[in-house]
């Protein structure tokens, strides 16, 4: 038997194309069918990898730490389960955690295609760390209402917040006494009680 940490990394690599050369129509219709968690990729349909007990946790404890704050100013996180439409790259994501100022908006009758994130946050994996701030990062800023970005290191007290600016541009924000100000909801995050054993 494999130690936990191999399982762990075997987990967290399961994300793997299971379609190509599929319409949205098909993938929607594939993600009514299934229990199942895929993202659509221009065509590609690819189903989503377990996560680590880490990356579990890390999700847990920020979205914990942020719920109240945000619904106490009348907004809306949404966990992993609310799917994400991002209509300049023909694709639809689950990000860790999404927060929509106002009221949310979707392009269907379900309310399951989010068209509004305000903020999006992504717990960083081993095997997707460089995609999620790489091309992944892309297809978030294509995103009109798209204010902050944050990425969250699964196993240390490590974070990196990106915020629009008012010329449209993407700046890195200094992260001041391990707090995390997400400006555009009022809403701040310590590392101490995101990571508490850190």
């Amino acid at each position: 038997m494999l130690p936990n940490t191999h399982i762990d990394e075997l987990l967290d690599t399961e994300r793997r194309i299971v379609r190509t050369g599929a319409t949205v129509e098909e993938y929607l219709a594939l993600e009514e069918e299934h229990y199942e968690k895929y993202e659509f990729h221009n065509g590609e349909i690819i189903s989503m990898p377990g996560g680590t007990s880490e990356h579990s946790q890390c999700n847990a404890a920020l979205t914990a730490l942020l719920f109240f704050q945000v619904r106490q100013q009348g907004n809306t996180l949404f966990t992993s389960d609310m799917r994400v439409n991002i209509p300049t790259y023909n694709r639809y994501v689950y990000p860790d955690i999404t927060i929509v100022r106002g009221e949310p908006a979707f392009a269907d009758a379900k309310r399951t295609q989010l068209l509004n994130p305000t903020i999006i946050i992504e717990v960083l994996s081993t095997s997707t760390a460089d995609y999620d701030r790489s091309d992944k990062f892309e297809y978030y800023r294509s995103i009109a209402s798209l204010e902050e970005v944050a990425f969250f290191a699964q196993d240390r007290a490590h974070a990196e917040l990106f915020r629009k600016n008012a010329h449209g541009r993407w700046e890195i924000v200094e992260i001041e006494n391990g707090v995390v100000e997400f400006a555009s909801v009022q809403a701040t995050i310590s590392l101490a009680e995101t990571y508490p054993k850190a």
